[in-house]
């Protein structure tokens, strides 16, 4: 331990130790002065003294001279220094960030609240040139106050901490915590980490690495594990046209974790703000029931509901939104000859009749004709190997150009008018016999399609296993686009554009008369996907998760969100829009050509409506939460640690050794103030030096005035 100056020029100061010397030195003595009436008597003789100057009054000096020193040294700003400098050492100014997870599992025993008390004591002991960040992560990573030393600041940001909706995400935060240290000129870094530790928040390859020489400190919280959690993990919704309105049978899964001895645990059913129902289930420890509610019937749209347990430790799981609206179901027109078989169109109404929320509602008509009344309300038809007539072709040209859509299955009696003949993808050839009975397969699926990116991946639907016996000869147009192909390169289906709709042309049957595709695990989803991309419809979810986003400018994202027409949400197209979360703020939408991303964050009901306006049934969105922030599971401190250090030997950022230990030297000297109190002594000695000073002119003119007597 040495001491040292901050700023060393400043002893240059000292110098002004010789000016009380030259004042003491320098100084002459006042010589009394006598008047006489006139001096034109006497003779002027010239005065010299000869007697050496000396100092007078040693200790007045001392005092001025020590003052004069002290002020000297303060202003050089001395410091003991008791560390040496370099990279990695201990000691010096800290880069320090404390990261804090809100997400939902936090409400557990107040976890939260003992997160803001750590980090206060965290705060509380940072350095005069400390800096700290506080990160808030759950599911992503927020930012609240960065590398700042101001303690009033930073215990403000702690105090809008709240416990989200979200689920534990480490990688996001931890890749903030990284890009601050590394960003940082100060010596050392340090990384908090306040949490409950779920393990279901790493996986492990998020990349994070800290730079050399970080010190990474796990914080957990809440050591006891919850003894019990009941939560209510999914809700079905089938549904039943009965006397022309559609009823809706909710079955809801609800699990037990923990306990000791069975249970029994009531659930409710609330609709539309109105608890309609309430059921009981009795639960082992670790087990899970099924709960089926009275059928309700749907009369108005968008109608949220909730399905909710008793409140535990942890509540967030503890009810299942959803929203639903009569008339979701698209209907379905099939046209086949008035000669066809009964089994015609066996397999392709029976695959959109299974569903468990009543997709599609089939009308079938046999007969070579479309009449205006069978189009309406229609989104989507199937022409099953019949042959129209050109009246019906021309109906349903302006049914696509409306926006509908149309499946040709050119079987052995289909066929298609030539006055409408711009209508379809091609032309018709005739009947070809496939590998003498052994049948071809499909050869070519363009993945890319809406109707076959559900099978892109691996184990979703194998076409593979079908084979096609017969199949109709077609010849694509310039402006058709052929999605896919048999084996011998020959086409399968073709689409083409019309308006505002499709047609699509399948050169094979629907039924078992020329393939087997039926009979193929994957031809249901198949015929289900087909339907809703000729109808313009994507599947209608009930509810979203947290994390989600729904772009309102988007109107299959609308549709998908579950909102049944702009009408019925209330909602005018081109209008600004707000948005009303669940815990009641709002979000302005502005009206745009972009999009109008609506991030959902919060569990519970969103509410879409035009500012200032209040439609009787406005747009109600779902949301719930992730169901995994439900394992509380904790993940090892010290193995995550391990993860996140540089390896020996790293260097994970550039750091400037000078400017490190002129930093790490600043922060020694304020935390040891000296030049505080070398001023203070100064103050002291220059108040002496006054008093002895005026005592030392009181008695030298008592002395001169005694002498003069």
């Amino acid at each position: 331990m040495s001491l040292t100056f901050l700023v060393p020029l400043f002893l240059l100061g000292a110098a002004g130790i010789i000016v009380p010397i030259v004042v003491h030195l320098t100084r002459r003595q006042r010589r009394n002065v006598v008047h006489f009436p006139s001096l034109m008597f006497l003779e002027k003789i010239p005065y010299q003294e000869r007697r050496r100057r000396r100092i007078q009054h040693w200790f007045l000096l001392g005092l001025r001279a020590l003052a004069l020193a002290l002020v000297a040294l303060a202003f050089a700003r001395p410091f003991m220094d008791s560390t040496d400098i370099g990279l990695g050492a201990a000691g010096g100014p800290r880069e320090i960030v404390i990261l804090i997870d809100q997400s939902y599992s936090m409400e557990v025993g107040d976890h939260l609240e003992e997160a803001r008390g750590d980090a206060n004591d965290v705060i509380d002991g940072l350095g005069p040139l400390d800096r700290a960040s506080i990160v808030a992560f759950s599911q992503g990573a927020q930012v609240l106050s960065r590398s700042t030393s101001d303690r009033a600041r930073l215990r403000g940001a702690l105090d809008t901490l709240q416990v989200s909706s979200g689920a534990t995400r480490f990688g996001p935060a931890l890749k903030v915590a990284q890009t601050i240290l590394e960003e940082s000129n100060l010596a050392n870094g340090e990384v908090y980490l306040l949490s409950d530790f779920q393990r279901v928040g790493w996986i492990g390859d998020e990349g994070v690495r800290f730079p050399a020489g970080s010190r990474f400190i796990p914080v957990p919280m809440g050591e006891d594990d919850v003894e019990e959690n009941i939560l209510v993990t999914d809700v079905s919704l089938p549904r039943q046209t009965v006397s022309g309105r559609e009823r809706v049978t909710p079955t809801a899964r609800i699990v037990r974790r923990g306990g000791s001895a069975p249970r029994e645990v009531p659930v409710s059913l609330v609709i539309d703000g109105q608890q309609i129902q309430q059921q009981s289930v009795t639960l082992a420890p670790d087990a899970a029931a099924a709960v089926t509610f009275q059928p309700f019937t749907v009369s108005r749209p968008h109608t949220p509901g909730t399905v909710s347990v008793p409140a535990d430790d942890l509540n967030a799981d503890n009810q299942h939104n959803f929203v639903v609206s009569p008339g979701a179901a698209l209907s379905v027109l099939i046209v086949e000859g008035a000669g066809a078989g009964a089994n015609t169109s066996l397999f392709l109404r029976r695959a959109l009749e299974i569903s468990t929320d009543g997709r599609f509602r089939v009308n079938v008509r046999r007969a070579s004709t479309i009449r205006p009344v069978d189009l309406e309300g229609t989104q989507a038809v199937f022409l099953n190997d019949v042959q129209i007539d050109g009246g019906s072709a021309e109906r349903l040209r302006a049914f696509v150009e409306g926006g509908g859509g149309v499946l040709v299955a050119l079987g052995e009696q289909g066929g298609w008018p030539a006055s409408a003949a711009d209508l379809l993808p091609g032309t018709i050839g005739p009947i070809q016999d496939r590998l003498q009975g052994r049948g071809g397969r499909l050869g070519f699926l363009q993945y890319a399609h809406p109707i076959f990116e559900v099978f892109a991946g691996p184990r979703s639907g194998d076409f593979s296993g079908a084979r096609f016996y017969r199949a109709r000869l077609f010849e694509p147009s310039d402006s058709a686009e052929v999605i896919a192909r048999f084996d011998d390169g020959s086409v399968a289906m073709a689409e083409l554009r019309f308006g505002l709709g499709k047609v699509v042309a399948w050169t094979n049957t629907l039924d078992d008369y020329w393939n087997d595709l039926q009979r193929q695990p994957v031809y249901l989803p198949f015929v289900h996907r087909v339907t809703e991309y000729l109808g313009g419809r994507a599947e209608s979810l009930p509810w979203f998760t947290i994390g989600q986003v729904v772009d309102l400018a988007n109107p299959e994202a609308l549709v998908t969100a579950g909102l049944v027409s702009l009408e019925a949400g209330g909602l005018a197209e081109g209008l600004d829009q707000m948005a009303l979360t669940p815990s009641g703020a709002t979000i302005q939408l502005p009206a745009g050509e972009g999009p109008r991303y609506l991030p959902l964050a919060e569990h519970g009901f969103y509410t879409v409506r035009p500012p200032g306006s209040e439609p009787e049934r406005p747009f109600i969105m779902a949301v719930n939460v992730d169901l995994e922030e439900s394992n509380l599971a904790r993940i090892d401190a010290e193995e995550l640690g391990a993860q996140l250090m540089a390896p020996p030997g790293s260097d994970g950022r550039s750091l400037n050794v000078e400017e490190a230990s002129s930093l790490q030297r600043e922060d020694q000297e304020r935390r040891q103030s000296l030049w505080r109190w070398l001023l203070l002594a100064a103050l002291v000695l220059f108040i002496a030096e006054t008093a002895v000073s005026n005592y030392v002119s009181r008695q030298g003119a008592g002395a001169q005035l005694a002498a003069s007597g």
